[in-house]
């Protein structure tokens, strides 16, 4: 198996527990328990920086040993969609429970969560790609 078959299948694993997460978040914003359904949310946030991390780690590898930027793009897509549907249940969860929102209308809370999350995540994911890209040039060390 080549390398870039062996990461691709490690990066699907990691897929798997958010995805996992998100069904749980699905179904307890169905129940009536609202300290139920916040955790559910929260532990769907926590997976997605989980997963970030180990995708991180399989990016930075195949940009440091093949100089391309698949995985990091492909990191890039995953927390385009996966802060997205963050974004979307935690105003789910506000509308759902009549909880307190700074915002009167029933969807800028979600643009917000949503934004602060990408920003962060992706200010992070190219500071770790522009650092693998400088050291991985030999005019730096002179």
């Amino acid at each position: 198996m080549s390398k870039k078959a062996i990461l691709r299948t490690l990066v699907i694993l990691v897929l798997l527990y958010p995805v996992y997460m998100l069904f749980k978040a699905g179904n307890a914003l169905d129940l009536q328990d609202v300290q139920q359904a916040r955790n559910s949310v929260l532990n769907y946030q926590v997976s997605i920086w989980i997963s970030w991390v180990l995708l991180s780690v399989v990016s930075i590898y195949y940009k440091w040993s093949e100089k391309r930027n698949f995985f990091f793009y492909f990191t890039y897509g995953f927390l385009l969609v996966s802060c997205s549907v963050f974004g979307y249940f935690h105003q789910s969860l506000v509308n759902a429970y009549d909880l307190p929102s700074p915002f009167e209308d029933s969807y800028t809370l979600g643009v917000v969560v949503t934004l602060q999350n990408l920003v962060v995540s992706f200010v992070l994911t190219a500071l770790l790609q522009a650092a693998v890209w400088w050291f991985t040039r030999r005019w730096h060390r002179r």
